[in-house]
């Protein structure tokens, strides 16, 4: 009989906790990705919610999904920041994470400013393609203070006084996965130059544009870099 009820409890714990994703995503005025966000917030205590009947008992297991619940409340009523006229510039946006963050912010709503290796590039392309006219390609080698100093301009010219909200350093190479003793002095220049001076280059040259909006500095990195 208990395990019954508990089985029983839980999912009506699933239930109520579906209903309210459900009300919160038909009711809300929000972005596909604000209710994607809501979605999980509320679809995933209910789960968590169910393992606990089933592992602590009726008692317990109903104390923690009221706990959950509570955060799922507060975190699916949330309002992701507005996006208003807030423009991004995004180094290394030919391929990989660059190249998605690009889409995504574009997605979003914001002024993307997407710095690549190679303005025809097949990355370059795809995003012509595939994003909204807010977005503006830039040749952006960082290595190169010619082009970063170009870019700053072009930028300037369309944010004026609103400045930059975010900055994200993601241009990186990786250059030969190979034993430190082997690899060539030159190899740790390039890598240097790209991934840390280039860095210091794009942040010095638009930390005046980051200053009007109070913006924010984002640095990427890995391992592997």
């Amino acid at each position: 009989m208990d395990a019954l009820a508990g089985s029983s409890l839980g999912w009506l714990c699933v239930g109520i906790a579906t209903l309210f994703g459900a009300t919160v995503l038909c009711t809300a005025k929000r972005s596909p990705a604000e209710k994607a966000y809501v979605l999980v917030w509320s679809l995933l205590p209910a789960l968590l919610g169910l393992l606990c009947v089933a592992m602590l008992g009726v008692g317990r297991g109903l104390v923690v999904f009221c706990a959950m619940s509570l955060v799922s409340v507060y975190l699916g009523g949330r309002v992701l920041l507005p996006v208003g006229d807030k423009a991004v510039l995004i180094t290394g946006s030919d391929t990989g994470i660059g190249h998605a963050l690009a889409k995504y912010l574009d997605n979003l709503g914001f002024v993307v400013f997407a710095g690549v290796l190679n303005k025809d590039g097949p990355g370059a392309e795809e995003l012509r393609r595939t994003c909204s006219r807010r977005l503006s390609l830039l040749q952006l080698d960082i290595t190169n203070a010619t082009q970063v100093k170009e870019a700053y301009l072009k930028v300037l010219e369309k944010v004026q006084n609103t400045g930059l909200w975010g900055v994200v350093n993601n241009a990186g190479i990786l250059g030969f996965t190979a034993d430190g003793e082997l690899l060539p002095m030159s190899t740790y220049r390039q890598c240097m130059e790209v991934n840390f001076f280039g860095a210091v280059e794009v942040s010095k040259t638009f930390l005046p544009l980051l200053r009007k909006s109070q913006g924010r500095l984002v640095n990427m990195s890995s391992m592997a870099g």
